[in-house]
Parts: structure tokens; sequence; C-alpha cells
């Protein structure tokens, strides 16, 4: 059992189960804080940490607060080890979204027996602009923009997962 510290509440938060993804960066596991997953990083470097700061203090205008929905996986706070270094951060999870592709691609909608029709294709495709923008706004630039990066929910509102890969200015 591994346990790091929130550095924003200072809670003890515990690592559950396997990795769920897994990334050349880091690995993303469930927590025993319900509804956060951590990402721990493979090689915690001074670049990393000094952006995921810059990310927890500037966090971006969430454009579907009103509709109770996140359309981003931001960090939330950074995870300490018992040494107090950075190891990876603490984010809201996704529940219940498809990927992209899951979305928009005729056969693997079928396969999985979604009922999207053209309205919810162009309900998502305005989503994931606003979401775009509200990014852009705050001055970030998304650097990984890939369908597997886009999780939808059958409301259509998507999320944008993988957040740290952003390309943030060190302010």
């Amino acid at each position: 059992m591994t346990v790091f510290t929130c550095t924003s509440t200072g809670q003890l938060i515990t690592l559950l189960g396997e990795p769920i993804a897994n990334s050349g960066e880091g690995k993303v596991l469930r927590t025993n804080r319900n509804g956060y997953l951590a990402k721990i990083y493979h090689s915690p470097t001074p670049e990393r940490v000094q952006k995921l700061a810059v990310m927890i203090t500037h966090q971006p205008k969430e454009p579907n607060s009103h509709l109770n929905h996140i359309s981003f996986a931001w960090p939330k706070s950074v995870l300490k080890d018992a040494q107090a270094n950075c190891v990876g951060f603490l984010m809201p999870e996704i529940k219940e979204g498809k990927e992209l592709i899951d979305v928009y691609n005729l056969k693997r909608r079928k396969t999985l027996k979604l009922d999207v029709d053209w309205r919810f294709l162009h309900t998502t495709a305005l989503n994931i602009a606003s979401i775009i923008e509200a990014i852009h706004i705050s001055g970030y630039v998304l650097g990984d923009i890939k369908p597997q990066n886009i999780l939808v929910n059958d409301r259509a509102l998507p999320s944008i997962i993988d957040t740290d890969s952003f390309q943030v200015r060190i302010r």
C-alpha cells in the first residue's frame, strides 16, 4: 500500500489497486479519495513540478460548471512522498465516458450500440470547441489532442484527460 500527502489539504492519499492507465510519463491509479485519481510520474523532474505548480494555481474556467460536468481532468494538488518530494498529482476522475473515436466512428459506434445521431455529434463538437477555447483563453496549449484523450458522456459532454501534457507558459 502506497501513501502520499496531498499538499493542498495535508490529507494522506492511498493508492488503490493496479494502474488503470500507463504512459511514458507515469501511471494513473485510483485513490482512497472518492472521485479522484492520482498520476504518479516515473521520473519527476523540476520542470514537471514547476509546470504542475502553475497549472494548480491558474486553472481555466470550467465552461460546463452550470451542467455539473467536469470538462478537463485538471491537476488539483501535488502529491508528495515521505521525503517531501513531488511524485505526481491528484486529479478528478472522469466517469462513464467513451473515447471520442468510439463516438464519431460509425463502425465502433454500432459495435458498442451507442445511441448517437448527427445532433449528438454536432453538440459534442461544439462542446469540445468551448473547452478548447477556455483552455486557450487561460494561456495553455493542448499538447496532445487526440481521440483517446477526449472522453464523451451520454449527454454529449466531453472531458479532456492527460492535461499535464499541455504546453504551459511558466509565469
